[in-house]
């Protein structure tokens, strides 16, 4: 398989960025995150990142690898062409450490939608029913995936440049909120993705968060639907 060389962003050192070089000998089927683990046990184990499942669920090996958001456990190094392979960690986040990034700016945007279904009926004694021919369930299973990782987040130029905007991964869990025959709290939702500075139409429609959606959800078309839906939101509130 060969030899690759690795390019990996270290924490700033008084102030300054820097990155370091690696020589990894490839094995077949090896992943990014595989060369990491390899890089931190063979030549300097004081080098920080983030994993957990290893099998693209959890989300938390998100990285910019060759400058595009993507889960490090799932992208092989043999699918990258560059003769270098460059690791930083995700624009548009805090770095603690290395390739660690905090998602606290992430989740406070997140839990500005109230992303949990808040029950139009809490006492109801029977479970509420989803119609099969409803805009919930032909939508659903195409946008319900997200695990939170953040790509889309960091791969998002809007967010770049506007540190109010909530982000594709939250405008899409209101998405589907906002579908939700079960819920009550669209009112809420609605207010705060209508926004002038932090809601839908701040978005200019550039793809780059479908593309960085390692789960391959339609980011974007869940923001144009929301603003197409935001002319007539007395629909969206009778569900």
């Amino acid at each position: 398989m060969g030899i690759r060389t690795f390019r990996v962003a270290r924490s700033p050192h008084n102030g300054i960025s820097r990155s370091d070089r690696f020589e990894v000998l490839l094995e077949d089927r090896m992943t990014v995150l595989d060369a990491l683990f390899r890089i931190q046990r063979e030549q300097d184990a004081t080098m920080s990142f983030r994993c957990a499942c290893r099998v693209g669920m959890c989300g938390t090996c998100a990285m910019y690898i060759d400058r595009v958001p993507r889960l490090a456990c799932q992208t092989r190094v043999i699918t990258l062409r560059s003769r270098v392979v460059s690791v930083e960690p995700l624009p548009n986040l805090p770095v603690l450490k290395d390739l660690v990034v905090s998602l606290d700016p992430f989740f406070e945007e997140w839990k500005k939608v109230r992303p949990a279904l808040h029950p139009l009926d809490g006492e109801a004694g029977e479970l509420a029913r989803i119609p099969a021919d409803s805009a919930y369930a032909r939508h659903a299973p195409r946008k319900r995936d997200c695990i939170t990782c953040g790509a889309c987040f960091s791969a998002c130029g809007i967010r770049a440049s506007n540190r109010n905007y909530l982000g594709p991964a939250a405008i899409n869990k209101a998405f589907l909120r906002l579908l939700d025959p079960r819920d009550g709290a669209k009112r809420e939702r609605l207010r705060i993705l209508n926004d002038e500075h932090q809601g839908i139409w701040r978005c200019h429609t550039q793809f780059n968060c479908t593309v960085a959606c390692p789960k391959g959800i339609d980011l974007t078309d869940s923001i144009v639907r929301l603003k197409r839906a935001m002319l007539r939101p007395e629909r969206l509130l009778r569900g």
